[in-house]
């Protein structure tokens, strides 16, 4: 298994590669490199925030003495998730070009999001066999890492936003109403929006 720098280099240069055809999407130099740092940053503000957590759920769970073996499957994980998100760059591209509505195009960004999901979940499963196997109180942790990801990472998203230029708002890092709204609410609300 490659190292855990390694594993951390690819995620972030997948992820970049993916936050670069985001915010290239704007036609804004600077919109490009902001996102081509802001997802990268995305997935470790989410893992360090769903971290500590995770490793009390495994103390508690007496799962401890595994903790190394799960860090690493995390890792992998992450790494997965990264590259995966950068090979879909392209699609990210085309989408941006052929889908004219900002809602709709939110909409296509989380499902690509959900696909390198998916796939860093297959490594994050066959990595979690043999704990699993040692004993069955892993599958609890893994269920619980899964629900603190998803939960904080769609929060963390909505802060670091925007991630694609949005016509009518300047180019910045981070919208001034970051903090001030929930991206679940939010969400619902672009879901709506589709039906009107």
């Amino acid at each position: 298994m490659p190292s855990a720098r390694a594993l951390v280099a690819i995620g972030a240069c997948g992820s970049a590669l993916v936050g670069l055809a985001l915010g290239a999407s704007s036609g804004s130099a600077a919109m490009a490199v902001f996102a081509a740092i802001k997802v990268p940053l995305l997935l470790v503000v989410t893992s360090l925030l769903c971290l500590p957590s995770f490793y009390v759920l495994n103390a508690v769970l007496g799962l401890r003495d595994d903790f190394a073996a799960a860090m690493r499957g995390l890792l992998a994980a992450q790494a997965t998730l990264g590259l995966t998100l950068g090979a879909l760059a392209p699609l990210v591209v085309f989408c941006s070009i052929s889908v004219p509505n900002p809602y709709l195009l939110t909409l296509l960004d989380a499902i690509l999001f959900a696909v390198a999901t998916w796939a860093a979940q297959q490594v994050l499963a066959r990595h979690y066999h043999p704990l699993v196997q040692r004993n069955p109180r892993h599958r609890i942790a893994l269920a619980s890492w899964l629900v603190l990801y998803a939960f904080a990472g769609m929060q963390a998203a909505w802060v670091l936003r925007p991630f694609r230029g949005t016509e009518g708002f300047a180019v910045q890092f981070l919208r001034p109403e970051a903090l001030e709204q929930n991206a679940y609410l939010v969400l619902i609300d672009h879901v709506m929006r589709l039906f009107r």
